[in-house]
């Protein structure tokens, strides 16, 4: 007893303060929060609920302390080693999340859902048992009643006709729509910040506006390992994705025997995979989604290139932890449909390709637009190759890379900042 009297130590609580002069925040594993970060704290005064705030110029930091279930009370502590006590501080706890203020979504008042359900139901009372020159009323109002999406088309549709007409007065001529390169268009150090590469905007080659060697990085071609594809009976079970695009190049490129268009091929197909898994966080748990097939060192410079490291002392590299933001998966889409044009000799089909990477036709066709492609109708004998109906045809959209390079307006005044989604 006398033994373990000797050793034990025994601390003051000098003071303890029930308002909050400081906060416990949980955020996600590897958050890295600027030190020049404010925040505020606010009180419900009929609750006894507080709500913590701070920002940066990019990002949001919003916390509630309802969403604490375990009913425990945090206490900071601040020990004095010359006293021997501590100053005790009561310390709120907020379940945080961070929202990025760009891609933030901001919800209109609920009176506009309501109004929307009240036309409904009085449609419906009018229809039941309304008079037939009320019925009239509101069939006629259906019919001209304007389709969202097939306006979106429509906008892309004027966007052309504009763009090809101002394309056609600079060259006979007019100064209608002309630009100086000085003010408009984009300077070398634009793209520093882009999802697209540098375009080479003087190559006479369409291969050359985006040469594949920068797309493809000059390492990773070794770890592209595809000469067993030419001689398996089950070719596509070497690929870590199998959309239909990749299904469709495929024969072909064996066929050929072509080894390096059937490394694209298997990179693209890489991509897809990195895409159709961009919520996966971690090497580890990605690996385990491709079957650990890729080589680790090919995964290493993919994660590289287009996903944001979260910071961790804990663990190996196998297991580090990464996130793909808005603007990486934007720069992840943009170079593969770099490769799909280099594959499909610079000119795509958006439809079938909108299914599968399960993107909206309108925003595939806005982030084409951003590598400078050009989009139009399909034609009759774009069609019959196809085999569109005809039915079909005003709405197919097919893409074209063409020299003379040309950046989009879009992109131009977005300063090589890419689609928006």
């Amino acid at each position: 007893m006398s033994s373990s009297s000797s050793s034990s130590s025994y601390i003051k609580v000098s003071s303890y303060t029930d308002e909050p002069v400081a906060a416990v925040g949980s955020f996600f594993n590897g958050l890295s929060i600027p030190s020049s970060t404010e925040f505020d704290i606010y009180k419900n005064k009929k609750t006894n609920n507080y709500i913590l705030h701070g920002e940066t110029d990019h990002l949001e930091y919003n916390g509630d302390s309802v969403t604490n279930q375990d009913l425990n009370d945090y206490v900071v502590a601040m020990y004095d080693p010359n006293t021997k006590s501590v100053e005790l501080f009561k310390a709120p706890y907020f379940q945080t999340k961070v929202t990025s203020k760009q891609y933030k979504v901001y919800k209109g008042p609920s009176v506009r859902s309501t109004g929307v359900k009240n036309v409904t139901q009085r449609n419906a009372l009018g229809e039941a048992f309304g008079t037939k020159k009320a019925k009239q009323a509101i069939t006629n109002l259906e019919k001209n009643r304007i389709d969202a999406d097939k306006l979106q088309d429509m906008e892309m549709d004027i966007i052309d006709s504009v763009q090809e007409s101002i394309t056609a007065s600079n060259n006979s001529g007019s100064n209608m729509g002309s630009t100086s390169k000085n003010s408009t268009g984009p300077q070398a150090d634009d793209f520093s910040n882009s999802p697209i590469p540098k375009p080479n905007v003087d190559a006479t080659n369409v291969e050359y506006i985006y040469p594949i060697k920068s797309i493809i990085p000059a390492k990773d071609w070794n770890y592209i390992r595809v000469q067993s594809i030419l001689t398996d009976s089950d070719p596509i079970s070497h690929f870590p994705s199998s959309p239909e695009f990749i299904k469709q190049q495929l024969p072909t490129i064996i066929d050929q025997g072509n080894l390096e268009k059937l490394q694209i091929l298997y990179y693209t197909s890489l991509l897809f995979a990195i895409y159709e898994n961009r919520r996966v966080s971690s090497k580890d748990q990605l690996m385990t989604k491709l079957n650990n097939t890729p080589s680790e060192a090919l995964i290493d410079t993919i994660l590289q290139n287009f996903t944001i490291a979260r910071t961790s002392k804990f663990g190996k590299s196998k297991d580090r932890s990464f996130t793909i933001d808005p603007h990486n998966e934007d720069k992840l889409l943009c170079y593969l449909i770099i490769l799909i044009l280099h594959l499909s000799n610079f000119s795509v089909a958006l439809n079938p390709l909108a299914r599968d990477l399960k993107l909206k036709p309108t925003k595939l066709v806005a982030l084409f637009r951003a590598v400078g492609a050009i989009i139009k109708s399909a034609t009759v004998g774009e069609a019959e190759a196809l085999g569109i109906p005809k039915s079909s045809v005003g709405t197919y959209k097919i893409a074209h890379l063409k020299v003379p390079f040309k950046m989009p307006e879009l992109t131009r005044r977005r300063g090589g900042g890419g689609a928006r989604r």
